[in-house]
């Protein structure tokens, strides 16, 4: 099972219970959250409780939603990763960056670092995603790790541009251009 996952910039790794605090700072901003359907945490607790789901997803299915980490540092700055959606039972990539890390790459750092650790450690044939139709900068991410849009439907009670991604039809799993993933640990 991969514990780590390491980039040019980044270390992704799980969930602990003591990044909570510094998670919250992301999870209970309202502009960081206004393109998710469950809006912001309202509380430290729902925080917590969002990362415990994470934690036991992992524990259930060997990948999850991890911490995005600027290699050498303990300090949690995003999250990043697969979860499997229930209602389609979809595997479906996802990342978000507290304020201060916006339109630096690292988006895309970590969500290209996914898409080849899904398709060549963890033999994933699809991945999905979905994003707001404002939400221009993931758009643009999913775009840049080789996701092509496939529709528009309501995902989780809000509208929703729906992408996809197969193994079969990529080059060079998770390779974007300008960014090199050093592999996984």
């Amino acid at each position: 099972m991969v514990e780590t996952i390491e980039t040019e910039r980044l270390q992704l790794q799980p969930f602990q219970e003591d990044d909570a605090e510094a998670a919250f700072g992301w999870f209970g901003d309202p502009l960081v959250m206004r393109f998710v359907p469950s809006g912001p945490d309202l509380s430290l607790e729902a925080t917590r409780g969002r990362l415990q789901g994470y934690r036991e997803h992992q524990a259930a299915h060997g990948f999850s939603k991890w911490a995005i980490r600027l290699r050498g540092s303990v300090e949690p700055i995003g999250d990043s990763g697969l979860l499997v959606l229930d209602a389609t039972e979809s595997i479906d990539l996802g990342f978000r960056l507290a304020r201060p890390y916006w339109g630096q790459g690292f988006a895309t750092e970590a969500a290209s670092a996914w898409v080849r650790l899904a398709f060549e450690r963890l033999g994933i044939d699809r991945l999905t995603a979905f994003t707001h139709p404002s939400n221009v900068a993931s758009v643009g991410v999913l775009r840049k790790v080789g996701f092509a849009e496939t529709g528009s439907r309501v995902v989780m009670g809000m509208q929703a541009l729906t992408f996809a991604q197969e193994r079969s039809r990529r080059g060079r799993p998770g390779s974007a251009p300008g960014r090199r993933t050093s592999g996984c640990s």
